[in-house]
């Protein structure tokens, strides 16, 4: 095998590599359906199983034909896709194509309170994450008299603690603390 054929099967390699780490990151940022969110599902060529509007239940369902309910709830729009698929082609339909979308999603907000120039609820992004820092700057920033040494976020009834220095160095997108809808963020006083 010549040097040319081997470069070029080495670059397709790398490209296909590219191609799947890229497709694998963007289903893990892609957002996850929740209870009250509005889907679309279109399944191609069967105008009868294509439902629009179909709202999640409050306990992360959906009622689909054939197929009863079925549980959307924590999943991406391409998760859905590949249940229905499954489930459609067991016993209904040949090879069926089916794509989910999101048409609108519930409110999703966290709470920002204490030394923070806006205090109130802020809204979620969609389709990424928001970590704290970012919750703390749509609330319009640290007031002066914050405690950057003391900022707390409660989720569930559990409280964590976090410095602003802390916050800066996290870049780590798998360890950085990201906030999830119903969280408080609570920044403090300083006595000094």
């Amino acid at each position: 095998m010549n040097k040319f054929k081997l470069c070029r099967i080495a670059a397709i390699f790398a490209l296909c590599i590219a191609l799947d780490a890229r497709t694998d990151d963007a289903v893990e940022g892609d957002h996850k359906i929740a209870p009250l969110d509005i889907i679309n599902i279109d399944v191609v060529g069967e105008k009868d199983l294509s439902k629009e509007n179909l709202r999640v239940s409050s306990s992360g369902t959906i009622t689909f034909p054939f197929l009863g309910s079925v549980e959307v709830k924590g999943k991406t729009p391409a998760e859905v896709e590949h249940l229905l698929k499954e489930k459609l082609g067991e016993d209904y339909l040949v090879n069926p194509q089916v794509i989910v979308t999101v048409k609108e999603y519930r409110s999703r907000t966290v709470s920002v309170i204490g030394q923070v120039n806006k205090p109130g609820n802020i809204a979620l992004p969609a389709e990424q994450r928001m970590g704290i820092l970012e919750a703390i700057a749509q609330a319009g920033d640290l007031a002066k008299s914050a405690n950057k040494n003391r900022i707390e976020v409660s989720r569930n009834g559990k409280t964590q603690k976090f410095t602003l220095d802390d916050l800066k160095k996290d870049t780590n997108p798998e360890k950085k603390f990201w906030l999830e809808p119903g969280d408080v963020v609570y920044v403090h006083e300083s006595f000094f």
